[in-house]
């Protein structure tokens, strides 16, 4: 009886040293299905290259009809970021499109009142070239949508990479870090969303990956695209495990 209550002890003693008092199991992976639920009536917000992820989306939701289901995209050719902290519309500039009517984001928000708005702008604005600039254009856009629509929650992307080809006048892969990190700290200053979708797609020097590149400057193309789904599915995770959301059961 002695030997067993000393068993006993030291099993108790092994479990408490590898989950010491306070400390949580490490939560379990969820599934594909169960992350992109996450962005389920979230819409996308974005100008080209969020454009590339839109097709993306459409042709895995031919394979697959619950891929990002309810997510919806709201893209423009040469979109950027200044025109999207604005109130109004921009004159001569190119503008988002809402059934048909050109609108400014903050109205648009206002109509579809989407969970989640997920934000990549900047690169038509060379916003790595006025940084303090950028990030006084993103918080406004996240006082434009606490005031307009203020139960969707903004969540920032980060610029992709460039590759050197993109470089030959000027540093933009140096420009366009100090950019994400200083839009990182932003969000976490303002409680915003932030995910890095740029780490994922660089080499070993810091620049785009060719492998994942469309056009040799910062488009993707499929694989880099599946990365960026992957960076967001990582986000979503990083969700679940802080406690902040979690799959719907039928999932």
């Amino acid at each position: 009886m002695k030997k067993l209550a000393v068993s006993l002890m030291l099993l108790v003693l092994a479990v408490c040293s590898v989950f010491p008092a306070g400390a949580e199991a490490e939560k379990e992976r969820l599934t594909e299905a169960q992350l992109v639920s996450y962005y389920k009536n979230a819409v996308f917000v974005g100008d080209s290259i969020t454009a590339q992820l839109l097709v993306y989306v459409r042709e895995q939701q031919q394979k697959d009809p619950h891929f990002f289901e309810g997510v919806k995209f709201l893209t423009a050719q040469s979109y950027f970021l200044y025109t999207a902290s604005r109130k109004n519309l921009r004159s001569g500039a190119s503008n988002l499109k809402y059934r048909g009517q050109e609108m400014p984001l903050c109205a648009i928000l206002k109509e579809m009142k989407p969970t989640k708005a997920l934000i990549l702008l900047g690169v038509n604005d060379y916003i790595g070239e006025q940084i303090e600039k950028g990030i006084g254009y993103d918080e406004r856009i996240l006082d434009l949508a606490a005031e307009f629509s203020p139960d969707t929650e903004i969540i920032f992307e980060s610029l992709t990479p460039v590759t050197p080809k993109f470089c030959r006048k000027k540093d933009y892969r140096t420009l366009w870090d100090n950019y994400n990190e200083a839009l990182r700290e932003m969000c976490q200053r303002r409680g915003a969303g932030y995910v890095d979708i740029a780490t994922a797609l660089k080499n070993e020097n810091g620049y785009l990956n060719e492998a994942y590149s469309s056009d040799g400057l910062y488009h993707l193309n499929p694989k880099g695209l599946r990365l960026w789904i992957e960076a967001l599915m990582d986000y979503a995770q990083t969700q679940y495990e802080k406690g902040l959301w979690a799959p719907e059961d039928n999932v």
